[in-house]
């Protein structure tokens, strides 16, 4: 019979083939093997010549955990808890060395996310003779590993206790553990726990400290609401779409009632067929953004908009009338005449043509125009031919007899065309 805690069953990991085992080392801000690493920041002097400051910077810690339940929770097993055995553990260390695979390092088991500047120093297993400083509650056969950090950025990150221990990545084989003796006490440990939730009691505090204890060791997240301890599965930060639970008085998980739970930070969660629906952040909100200003046109009849406001209006926009409480609605059919006099012609609610009167000349005005100057043209060439003769006439006459043109042009009444005479008339 496959051995459980609280119900929940235990598999081992092992390793069957060239293509199981640990692959890589991840910092991480919290280790699943619930195990902290120890950072070490001394400084000594190395004499090179002269004397310098060289800091060093050693993170040692637990890579597995030999004999420890880890929780997880998957769609194809549901939930389950993997054990490493010291054997286990052996044969992947000694595997992971043969590999070459000891400075293989990233962070928060993120794809992408190796280092440079994170090299080991130490590797090795407790037991026989092998003891750890403060690590006196970890397993012997378990795993350790000290790395010597030389980039910057991760040291100051270790330093600020944003990575606090180590986790490993691998492909491992499970098959159920059906020894409850070799487990160990921490089996032992573990179902005494759950057996004492049956017990009834109206003590919410002691009901929160029993949770607590059992959420560190399922690894379950939780966080404290106005309507009790809301709890989901796995170390990752609730987000929408996770399943939650309440913990009864006699420390049963039941899907939360649907709801609104407000945390202690003032978030508010939404939760619907137990499931979280919305996460709202009440100080992180913010009054509406005051309304763009929107570009319009003055009209005779009112302020025009169009969609396009980056643009100048032009044909084939439509075009809107804003009314009094700030609504669009389609421009009526008609001509509307602009503060600086250009009329938009607008049919079907878009614009069929902006006509700038102050631009435009009369049609026939426009043939007078034409018909003038082909008349100067006339004039001038008759100009030319007559200076011609007159340079070819005999010196002899008087040198200040004058020459007085006959073409000189008349006035029409239209103000355009007589600037234009006059200024034919001066080149002439």
């Amino acid at each position: 019979m496959i051995v459980t805690i609280g119900g929940i069953p235990v598999y081992d990991a092992i390793i069957t083939d060239e293509e199981t085992g640990m692959m890589k080392i991840s910092l991480v801000d919290d280790p699943a093997v619930m195990s902290n690493f120890q950072a070490f920041d001394a400084s000594r002097k190395v004499q090179m010549y002269s004397v310098t400051d060289e800091e060093k910077r050693l993170v040692r810690g637990v890579v597995m955990r030999a004999d420890f339940p880890i929780y997880r929770r998957d769609e194809r097993m549901g939930e389950y808890y993997i054990i490493y055995k010291a054997d286990t553990i052996r044969q992947m260390a000694e595997k992971y060395l043969a590999e070459s695979r000891q400075n293989d390092v990233n962070l928060m088991h993120k794809d992408g996310s190796d280092v440079d500047g994170v090299q080991m120093v130490q590797y090795f297993i407790k037991g026989d003779g092998v003891s750890v400083d403060g690590f006196d509650d970890i397993a012997d056969g378990s795993l350790f590993a000290e790395f010597h950090i030389t980039n910057d950025e991760v040291w100051e990150e270790v330093k600020a206790m944003t990575y606090r221990g180590f986790s490993l990545e691998g492909y491992f084989d499970l098959v159920p553990e059906t020894d409850t003796e070799e487990v160990g006490d921490i089996v032992k440990e573990l179902n005494g726990m759950f057996e004492k939730t049956t017990l009834k009691t109206k003590n919410m505090s002691k009901i929160k400290k029993l949770f607590a204890a059992i959420t560190a060791y399922l690894q379950m997240g939780n966080v404290t609401t106005d309507k009790g301890i809301l709890a989901w599965d796995g170390d990752e930060d609730l987000k929408e779409g996770d399943a939650v639970y309440i913990l009864d008085e006699e420390g049963n998980r039941n899907p939360a009632p649907d709801g609104d739970y407000t945390t202690e930070d003032g978030k508010v969660i939404v939760v619907v067929d137990g499931k979280v629906a919305e996460i709202k952040d009440a100080a992180a909100e913010v009054a509406p953004a005051e309304p763009e200003e929107v570009e319009m046109i003055e009209t005779d009849k009112g302020k025009l908009v169009w969609d396009n406001e980056d643009e100048d209006l032009k044909a084939g926009d439509a075009v809107y009338l804003v009314d009094e409480e700030g609504n669009r609605n389609p421009a009526p059919d008609g001509d509307y005449t602009t503060e600086d006099g250009k009329v938009i012609r607008v049919k079907d609610g878009i614009v069929e043509e902006i006509v700038d009167e102050r631009a435009e000349v009369a049609p026939e005005e426009v043939e007078e125009l034409l018909k003038t100057i082909a008349s100067l043209k006339r004039q001038v060439t008759s100009l030319k031919s007559e200076v011609k003769k007159l340079r070819a006439t005999p010196s002899a006459k008087p040198a200040h007899q004058e020459v007085v043109s006959a073409g000189k042009t008349e006035k029409t009444g239209n103000k355009g065309l007589d600037r234009l005479a006059r200024y034919v008339d001066a080149v002439k």
